[in-house]
């Protein structure tokens, strides 16, 4: 019986040792409402949509509000300034107000890499629509990506939604660029937004209000 009081010893050390090991904690972060939305982009080529037969390659630009998970998509042909730019002011003017914050991943679109002290910062001109609808700015750090869950989070559920509603559809072609916008817009509205109606409505109440004009497209 030597060998079974020797592993109970063993089993009763390993438990204590574990015990003391140090355990990883997750703080759940609180999002006042109006304070913050999130973007970023999200290839969507793999939806195998389609405008008259040719095959669309694309991106989807995804904005989110942190507290009510209201949700708005454009599609875009790149992670440029202009669809960064068109994406935000198209969230913003639907939804009729801005929150305090944007945050987003270290996008070339909106942050320059600076030589001296490393890191990245805002792009004058980004900086300055920011501005322009008194929104500040917060990112992720660089090569942290996942630091931008809110809207991350939202991307399998949006193609998933989306790749459902094409099934049920019976077709993934459309006959225009704008006829996919407006599937990929009431989808969402259809799937998730009508859900957050409640939350929205609370949140609206704490959005600052828009600038008298958007910002020139050129």
């Amino acid at each position: 019986m030597l060998w079974l009081a020797k592993k109970m010893r063993i089993e009763k050390l390993a438990k204590a040792i574990d015990a003391g090991k140090g355990r990883e904690v997750f703080f759940e972060q609180v999002h006042p409402p109006g304070r913050e939305a999130a973007v970023d982009f999200t290839h969507a080529t793999g939806l195998g949509v389609t405008i008259m037969g040719q095959l669309l390659r694309h991106l989807l630009f995804v904005f989110r509000l942190s507290f009510s998970k209201w949700t708005w998509c454009d599609v875009a042909f790149g992670e440029t300034y202009e669809a960064l730019v068109a994406g935000v002011q198209g969230a913003v003017w639907e939804l009729g107000g801005v929150t305090a914050v944007l945050r987003s991943d270290n996008l070339s679109a909106a942050t320059h890499e600076l030589k001296r002290s490393g890191g990245r910062a805002l792009t004058q001109r980004f900086k300055g629509v920011l501005d322009h609808y008194g929104m500040e700015s917060t990112r992720s750090r660089v090569g942290d990506s996942h630091e931008n869950g809110i809207v991350e989070k939202a991307h399998d559920l949006i193609k998933s939604a989306l790749a459902q509603a094409l099934v049920l559809r019976g077709s993934k072609d459309f006959t225009s660029l704008d006829a996919y916008r407006e599937f990929v817009r009431e989808v969402i509205e259809r799937t998730h937004n009508r859900h957050v109606a409640d939350r929205l409505a609370e949140e609206r109440r704490f959005l600052q209000p828009l600038p008298s004009s958007a910002v020139p497209s050129y």
